[in-house]
């Protein structure tokens, strides 16, 4: 019975590892293109895979997400960044981010509205609400504490807030359409 927990568990740690990993791939690929002939570093994204993953994923694993996908998300700021994936405080801020999510899910349940309750299938809309919510949350230590804003002055900031919330939303509605369409093609055969 061990075993198959274990392999269980592992199952479910390589699959969200994984879609963690290709959404970050994909998202810079896709900002590479966007990219062409611009010169601001560090460029923004203008699409965020990764929140997809982290919303869904935290929809169906509530806080245990965060376990599967840490690990995977450092590996990924590593291979964009480099060495400064493991200093202190990008890792602090990218935890703060992840824990946003679950942080959401839970606000919204002790306002009578469990979006992860028993039998209750994935709702888009109240899924973009929490998405919404742990972005608005998540994204502030990043703003103020993070390399990327460091010289910026308030207007600076607060439009560099709104584009990572932007881009976050984006992430979550790609992430989702293609989650639907994957559902719709299993349905259907």
């Amino acid at each position: 019975m061990m075993g198959l927990q274990a392999a269980q568990g592992a199952l479910h740690f390589g699959a969200t590892s994984a879609a963690m990993l290709v959404a970050f791939a994909v998202c810079e690929g896709i900002n590479d293109v966007m990219r062409v002939g611009q010169t601001m570093l560090p460029a923004p994204h203008a699409l965020f895979l990764p929140y997809g993953v982290l919303v869904i994923c935290a929809w169906m694993y509530g806080w245990a997400a965060l376990p599967l996908l840490f690990p995977a998300a450092l590996l990924s700021v590593f291979l964009m960044a480099g060495g400064i994936a493991f200093e202190p405080l990008i890792m602090v801020l990218l935890l703060a981010k992840m824990i946003a999510v679950p942080v959401a899910f839970d606000v919204l349940r002790w306002v009578g509205r469990d979006a992860r309750g028993a039998g209750t299938a994935a709702n888009w809309k109240m899924l973009m609400v929490l998405g919404l919510i742990g972005s608005v949350l998540g994204n502030v230590p990043r703003v103020a504490y993070g390399p990327c804003c460091g010289g910026m002055d308030l207007t600076g900031m607060l439009q560099t807030y709104a584009n990572v919330v932007a881009s976050d939303m984006a992430g979550l509605l790609g992430v989702l359409v293609v989650v639907m369409l994957f559902f719709r093609v299993l349905r259907h055969g």
